[in-house]
């Protein structure tokens, strides 16, 4: 692949990014309004938006950004956009391809430069800005696919892992993760390989986008695990959280309160009462919430029978597998394989 000419295309304007740095020109003085609403009057929803951010939307739904039938979206973000504070359902990925970025919180705001990737959480407020020449990617990744990600490939103690599984599970989220790979080409590529294959979007190309995405996570860990950089310090309750996730993750199938208080040489009430603090629901809830997200791991992956998957998940009768997945997933088994298999 000729990744210069990716870089080339990505750094051609488009119609949207010219008129918001026209209205950027205006807010800075250097333009003035009569003029920039004339050379844009076929466009007033665009002037509306880049002068008033009408219509904003405070949180952003999966399905209102990742169409059906795909797990992952590319796209760059637009240069000069007025920013707006937002959150979303979804996990999002900034990465700066050329030039710099300013990412901001409702408490605080840093500068993201030429290599630095920044994983979002969900439910988190923030707005980034882009008043340069610079390409900015951003990723948006279901929530469920970055579980089948970890749950099938990356089940280990490693920061990036316990973000996700944090993130997913318990009520003390970090907001985000920022790696500085200064310009590492590996990294690099992976993006653009995943934006180049959307760009193709046939009937595999979902099936690899996700496959790169579990590649360049792994590949991230390995070369720039020292190069991470997480927000504040986590409480000490956060060690037990983590050994609780090990444990409930790597041992869902066999999984008791019982067994988990015992490693923790704790009784079996304290450590009731310790999960629901930390995770916000019983054991069985956070038990259940596991052992059906591996049911529908095991659903997409394998051609493992109904009843195989039941068994793998922890429950030993079938039908008992098939309501609980109902429950969380809207679906029987079997019509979320078929979903998922096209």
């Amino acid at each position: 692949m000729n990744y210069e000419m990716v870089i080339d295309s990505l750094n051609a304007w488009q119609p949207d990014e010219c008129l918001f740095r026209d209205s950027y020109r205006v807010k800075k003085g250097e333009l003035s309004f009569d003029l920039f609403v004339r050379k844009y009057a076929a466009d007033p929803d665009g002037i509306r938006y880049a002068m008033y951010q009408e219509n904003s939307p405070a949180t952003l739904l999966e399905n209102d950004f990742i169409h059906s039938g795909r797990d992952v979206v590319i796209s760059k973000s637009a240069r000069y956009a007025p920013m707006f504070f937002h959150d979303h359902a979804f996990f999002e990925l900034i990465y700066v391809l050329t030039g710099q970025c300013v990412q901001h919180f409702r408490t605080q705001q840093f500068d993201l430069n030429a290599g630095d990737l920044c994983i979002l959480a969900t439910g988190v407020k923030h707005s980034i800005e882009v008043n340069s020449d610079s390409i900015v990617l951003n990723l948006l990744i279901r929530q469920s696919t970055f579980m089948d990600i970890f749950m099938n490939t990356i089940r280990d103690k490693t920061q990036l892992s316990q973000f996700f599984f944090n993130n997913l599970y318990t009520r003390n989220k970090i907001d985000y993760m920022l790696f500085h790979t200064d310009g590492d080409e590996v990294i690099r590529n992976y993006i653009l390989d995943m934006y180049s294959e959307q760009l193709m979007m046939d009937e595999y190309s979902n099936r690899i986008i996700c496959s790169l995405m579990t590649i360049f996570f792994t590949q991230l860990m390995r070369r720039h695990r020292k190069d991470l950089v997480l927000p504040g310090v986590r409480c000490q309750k956060g060690n037990y959280e983590a050994e609780i996730l090990d444990y409930m993750i790597n041992g869902f199938a066999n999984a008791s309160l019982e067994d988990l208080a015992c490693r923790l040489h704790f009784s079996r009430q304290h450590c009731s009462r310790m999960i629901k603090d930390i995770f916000g629901c019983t054991f069985s809830d956070l038990l259940t919430n596991i052992r059906i997200q591996e049911g529908r791991n095991l659903l997409g992956s394998t051609s493992l029978s109904i009843a195989s998957v039941s068994e793998k998940t922890g429950y030993k009768n079938p039908e008992t597998f098939i309501r609980a997945f109902k429950k969380h997933v809207g679906c029987t088994p079997a019509e979320y394989r078929k979903k998922r298999h096209f």
